[in-house]
């Protein structure tokens, strides 16, 4: 039930098939339905997009081609490709129904931030995630979990975690990504306000480069690499 899922179901039931979406929470939406604004999908992907979600969303629920279920899991899926059956439970009620394919769109989740000690999380109120970033940006102002107060500056900790035998062995472009959106959150929501990405590598693949240089061009978006090693609090918090 989030983009991917949603836009599975679009396009099959628009190539003329039946379609049917298991979404585990009571809304659709998934992550996207939470953020702010998303990455640029097209020329010159410069600049960051408001999601369309809304649309997909009131799509997906006015076509006749498309069953949903929310708050519902798969308990079985028996058979072969062409000929499985389905079980569903919604609400506590088993239902079974063919299907010729099954997508799964199962999306993703956060990584633990209370597992990187060093850097505060879960300690200092004013250390956040960028799935709370989120949150307090699609608000509107950019403000202070502490005390409400307007961001004058931010640094965003990249690779975080990443590529450490005690977290995680691999990296991912979507966290340099989110970043550079975000610090342009920090600049939009005020003009004077500075925004500081330290990284060990800054990894925009294909046409996100566009993105990249437009975050470099701003002059309150300081880029540096290095790799932040603690964090401690200042006596004003």
């Amino acid at each position: 039930g989030g983009i991917a899922g949603l836009t599975a179901a679009l396009e099959a039931s628009k190539a003329g098939y039946k379609a049917v979406i298991v979404e585990k929470s009571d809304e659709l939406g998934g992550w996207i339905r939470k953020m702010h604004k998303t990455l640029p999908s097209r020329p010159p992907y410069a600049e960051s997009e408001t999601p369309d979600i809304g649309e997909k969303i009131q799509e997906v629920e006015s076509s006749s081609a498309i069953k949903v279920y929310k708050s519902a899991s798969i308990e079985s899926i028996e058979g072969e490709p062409g000929m499985f059956d389905v079980t569903v439970n919604a609400g506590g009620t088993s239902e079974t129904f063919k299907a010729g394919a099954v997508v799964f769109t199962i999306g993703w989740k956060p990584y633990d931030a209370t597992k990187l000690e060093p850097l505060g999380y879960g300690k200092y109120k004013n250390v956040i995630t960028n799935v709370e970033m989120e949150e307090i940006a699609k608000g509107g102002t950019i403000t202070r979990p502490s005390d409400g107060k307007p961001v004058q500056s931010a640094v965003f900790i990249q690779c975080a975690g990443q590529r450490d035998e005690d977290h995680l062995p691999y990296c991912s472009s979507v966290c340099c990504l989110t970043s550079l959106k975000q610090a342009k959150y920090i600049r939009e929501s005020h003009p004077d306000a500075g925004a500081y990405i330290i990284y060990k590598d800054m990894r925009t693949p294909g046409l996100y480069e566009n993105f990249y240089r437009s975050a470099q061009d701003d002059e309150g978006i300081f880029l540096t690499k290095g790799e932040i090693l603690g964090i401690e609090e200042a006596p004003d918090g």
